[in-house]
């Protein structure tokens, strides 16, 4: 009976310890937010938007990613010229953080030569 209360106390402190290798791996974890925390404070009005919004995070590989693409896709804008916005933002992790590394828009237009695909021009 002592042997199994023994055997107890020592499994509850290295619960509430942690271990060696749970601790390591905690603490290479950046203190960064994911690339779409990051999205959505740089851009707050997306949470409060009326209109189509489609949000979507993409990493490299599914473990220990290095990139992250995050893209935002607003429609139905009160635009008369523009169909759709899309932002694309590519973030690359370095030293354990996400670091936004390039921004692209572009824009699907309801008038002009190219209505079909997003281009990079302004709507006519």
């Amino acid at each position: 009976m002592l042997f199994k209360f023994s055997v107890s106390a020592v499994c509850a402190v290295l619960l509430l310890s942690g271990c060696a290798t749970t601790q390591k791996l905690m603490s290479s974890v950046g203190s960064s937010d994911t690339p779409l925390e990051q999205v959505l404070k740089a851009e707050p009005e997306l949470k409060q938007a009326t209109h189509s919004i489609e949000i979507r995070q993409v990493f490299n590989r599914v473990e220990a990613p290095t990139a992250a693409q995050v893209t935002v896709v607003q429609a139905g804008l009160l635009d008369d010229s523009v169909r759709a916005s899309r932002s694309v933002y590519s973030f690359k992790q370095v030293n354990g953080d996400w670091k936004l590394s390039d921004t692209q828009k572009s824009y699907q237009c309801y008038r002009g030569k190219n209505t079909k695909s997003f281009q990079t021009a302004k709507c006519p």
